[in-house]
């Protein structure tokens, strides 16, 4: 971890899926992948209930469907799909531009993600971008089923950040709330390709990640 850093660096927390990485669609073709080894297609049915599941809830969700067909769920084979994907994974248009602006402010840049920790990383390096993140932390790989308030918690407490003025970016305005518990200011990205893009006016809301940059600095110069 970074050593202890000026009082006066502020922060920023991003998302990786649907923030950063344009990975929707990924998961998409990777669970259809899956699913077809076992016959079963890829319903909408099934999509709608696996984006309201958290990653550990989605294992055991695809395992009761394997299950029914009297199969035994292949999770190192979906691990290596998930692998391949992510070592082609796309960014979201504006990423790298947003990320470049925070860098030359000064930001202190921190991926927080629902996914697991390896893929996290492997998107980060095959994209090019893991070098604008000081620190990236995983809710699974910390030990926690979702970004609980005991993964922000354990998060602050790790990069003693209980006194930075922290911005957070996020497509769900679930985490956010969450997050803003512990004074976190959270700036919602919309997205029509989320099955769960809900526009809440409790929080800021952008559709492209540059006028996120401006809100930032917005907020800093006031």
């Amino acid at each position: 971890m970074l050593p202890l850093l000026p009082k006066s660096k502020s922060v920023i927390f991003l998302d990786l899926d649907g923030v950063i990485f344009d990975s929707y669609g990924l998961w998409d073709e990777v669970i259809e992948k899956v699913l077809a080894l076992a016959n079963i297609s890829y319903t909408q049915t099934i999509k709608k209930h696996l984006w309201r599941l958290n990653m550990i809830e989605s294992q055991a969700y695809l395992s009761a469907l394997f299950a029914k067909e009297n199969l035994t769920y292949p999770e190192k084979k979906t691990q290596q799909l998930l692998e391949e994907a992510y070592q082609k994974v796309s960014l979201m248009p504006q990423a790298v531009e947003t990320l470049d602006d925070l860098a030359e402010e000064d930001f202190l840049i921190y991926a927080v993600t629902s996914n697991y920790d390896d893929l996290a990383k492997i998107g980060l390096e095959s994209a090019g971008v893991l070098q604008y993140f000081s620190g990236s932390y995983s809710c699974i790989a910390l030990g926690f089923p979702d970004k609980t308030e005991d993964f922000y918690q354990a998060v602050l407490e790790t990069e003693a950040l209980f006194d930075k003025t922290i911005f957070y970016l996020e497509d769900s305005t679930r985490h956010l709330k969450t997050a803003q518990k512990f004074g976190i200011q959270g700036v919602y990205l919309s997205n029509t390709d989320n099955p769960q893009d809900n526009q809440e006016q409790a929080f800021r809301t952008i559709r492209h990640l540059k006028e996120f940059t401006t809100i930032v600095k917005e907020e800093m110069n006031d």
